[in-house]
């Protein structure tokens, strides 16, 4: 169980210094320049460097610290020219790089007192990969900006449920022997979450809710990864010391407020557990990919009985059997396709493909024709009709005119 700290702020006026946006810099506007960094990965772009400002704090440095309750730490060298107490506020964007590509993102909604004209801080920090480089205690890092339209999703998102929706979610709550815990009937999405989250009052004596920390992380995971909820069970056995038992369960229990973070910041949530067919597609295609069409097979029959008329999944299906030589089956998968809503001219053109495997030639010309009605262009289609039906014995017959019948003039 990770425990939050909070800071010992013994400052007169600090309730004003946490809800005056005068008084609080954001470190994303506030790095230094020589922290800054280039790279030619087009998801990552420089820091703009921050302007010398005669009160605003500014990041000198930057070192990665000893990892705590399982939570990797970056200590923060910061500078105050003018006068203090200044709110320091971790928001999402810079991404802190070490050695070898060991790439962290800072927790966002993270506070810091500013008071002295030179202040260490030691923030929590995230991997933005699965297994980065082991960084020792006190190697410098160097800032750059992502351009990872997910990675900052989720991270705002996070900023946004802990800033924001943390007075609507205490409702919920009531202290009981000095710790805080959820007291309603509701079952509702919200209420789900303010179970999962850690709740403290801060010595502003304002009630604070943290979203969990593997939560979070697994959440980046799945966006700058492709993580699924099996890597997540292996993240959590290395990266917690778990036994294989304990890292499912682990997983398992991470995966719904996973799924919540990635629904919330608009990312398609589906894609992590295995509670969702889009899941077993996604299993499949990398199965695929790898050449083992036996586990794609049965990943994308996973994926179809959760959810039948998922087309891209029966498509496949069809695509997996054909290459493992089932053409029979195959056939049967594509003509099930075929007359799915959205079936594409590649649907068809795949039937007729396996229906001329099966050397039925004349039925494997009509669906080189449908394909063809759909998509002119398809010119495989075409050369593969030329071979199918050299006689054009499918050709539509045109239709008649009917002829119009002449009315009569009456006779007055």
């Amino acid at each position: 169980m990770i425990c939050w700290l909070s800071l010992g702020l013994l400052l007169i006026g600090a309730p004003a210094l946490a809800q005056d946006n005068a008084y609080v810099d954001r470190i994303s506007q506030r790095i230094a320049a020589e922290l800054g960094v280039e790279d030619d990965d087009p998801m990552l772009r420089p820091i703009v460097p921050a302007a010398d400002h005669p009160q605003q704090v500014t990041i000198v440095g930057a070192k990665m610290a000893a990892p705590a309750d399982g939570v990797a730490q970056i200590t923060l060298d910061v500078t105050l020219p003018g006068e203090g107490p200044r709110l320091l506020l971790i928001d999402a964007g810079a991404i802190w790089r070490g050695p070898k590509g060991a790439d962290f993102v800072l927790v966002p909604n993270q506070k810091f007192i500013i008071d002295k004209p030179r202040m260490t801080v030691t923030a929590q920090a995230l991997s933005v990969h699965p297994r980065p480089p082991v960084v020792a205690p006190g190697t410098p890092l160097k800032a750059i900006w992502t351009n990872n339209p997910g990675l900052i999703a989720v991270l705002r998102t996070v900023q946004r449920i802990e800033a924001q929706d943390t007075e609507s979610l205490s409702r919920y709550l009531k202290e009981v022997d000095g710790k805080w815990v959820v007291d309603t009937f509701i079952d509702n999405q919200d209420v789900r979450l303010a179970k999962r989250m850690g709740w403290a009052r801060n010595v502003l004596d304002e009630l604070e809710g943290r979203v969990p920390r593997d939560e979070i992380q697994l959440a980046i995971l799945a966006v700058t990864s492709d993580y699924r909820l099996p890597q997540a069970a292996d993240w959590m056995m290395l990266n917690r010391s778990l036994d294989n038992k304990a890292g499912v369960e682990a997983a398992w229990a991470a995966a719904t407020g996973v799924e919540m973070l990635l629904e919330r910041a608009g990312l398609d949530h589906r894609v992590f557990s295995p509670r969702h067919a889009t899941y077993h597609f996604n299993t499949g295609v990398a199965a695929y990919e790898r050449n083992d069409l036996r586990a794609a097979k049965a990943s994308f029959e996973k994926a179809l009985s959760m959810r039948p008329e998922f087309l891209d999944a029966k498509y496949n299906l069809g695509v997996v059997l054909y290459r493992l030589g089932k053409y029979a089956d195959a056939r049967g998968e594509f003509s099930i396709a075929s007359g799915m809503k959205g079936a594409d001219a590649q649907v068809h053109y795949n039937k007729g493909a396996t229906l001329y495997r099966l050397d039925d030639k004349l039925s494997a010309a009509r669906a080189f024709r449908a394909a063809l009605l759909i998509n002119p262009k398809l010119a495989v289609a075409e050369t593969w009709l030329a071979k199918a039906d050299p006689e054009g014995k499918t050709k539509p017959k045109p239709e008649k005119k009917q002829k119009r019948r002449r009315r009569g003039r009456r006779r007055k």
